[in-house]
């Protein structure tokens, strides 16, 4: 691992596991690899990855059974607090997508496949459904600015794959000029990240440099959860910014 962020390696270390444990690379009840593989795969000592798992442990993430290995746990309780942003969707998307701008986007991969089970569970699908997953890359000029992650309930998105994302093509106007989705409402959440080491990679920026994490859930007319979406948003390439009316009655 490289020395390029003065956060401590273990941190460094616990930040991606936590991460990955989150996006389901190491599933609930999974074990996950022993700590000789995870010396050789972050290139640190033996004490930084036990201190690694020493703070996953405390947190509730893992457990070290004996004989056993150590075991990935359900999900600790959320307990962030929500900032409510709302506005006029329409322009959102428009602002979001960069409509206005000269964005270009490169699709990384896309699957039917079991995903996160947190975005399963949003969904209504039973654990271990396959899942319509995208993930995309977008740029200005030579800057990465973003990468998107898409989940959605195959079955509204069938006969649609990365092919019908080219161009700047956003998510929004897939599900609803496309696949002639009505969505009724989106529930955003946005909160404030470090990368962690797959992150820094991925946005070719540093270990710990700042994110804007915005999470989409987007619900049909049925009020049926019919997509998720990820967004990581690179702290010196976006700001959001709302107006608030003044003149609204006092409750």
């Amino acid at each position: 691992m490289a020395a390029s962020s003065s956060t401590p390696q273990y941190q460094q270390v616990a930040d991606t596991l936590r991460r990955r444990i989150a996006r389901a690379e190491y599933g609930e009840g999974e074990i996950i690899p022993p700590t000789n593989e995870l010396e050789s795969l972050f290139s640190v000592s033996n004490i930084t990855i036990r201190k690694a798992l020493a703070v996953l442990s405390e947190e509730g993430w893992i457990t070290g059974r004996r004989g056993v290995g150590t075991v990935v746990n359900a999900a600790p309780r959320d307990l962030r607090l929500k900032i409510a942003v709302s506005g006029d969707f329409t322009e959102w998307v428009d602002t979001a997508s960069g409509k206005s701008l000269p964005i270009k986007q490169k699709v990384l991969d896309f699957d039917i496949k079991p995903g996160p089970a947190r975005e399963t569970k949003l969904l209504g699908l039973p654990a271990g459904s396959p899942l319509w997953t995208l993930r995309r890359l977008r740029w200005i000029k030579n800057d990465i600015i973003s990468c998107h992650v898409n989940f959605a309930r195959p079955e509204i998105l069938a006969g649609f794959d990365d092919s019908d994302m080219a161009g700047n093509k956003n998510f929004v106007d897939l599900m609803r000029e496309d696949a002639r989705l009505d969505l009724l409402r989106m529930d955003q959440t946005v909160e404030a990240m470090a990368t962690d080491r797959d992150l820094a990679e991925l946005l070719e920026v540093e270990f710990g440099t700042p994110l804007f994490f915005v999470e989409n859930i987007y619900t049909d007319k049925s009020d049926i959860v019919v997509a998720v979406t990820h967004l990581f948003l690179r702290g010196d390439h976006y700001a959001y910014q709302t107006s608030l009316d003044m003149a609204a009655p006092k409750i």
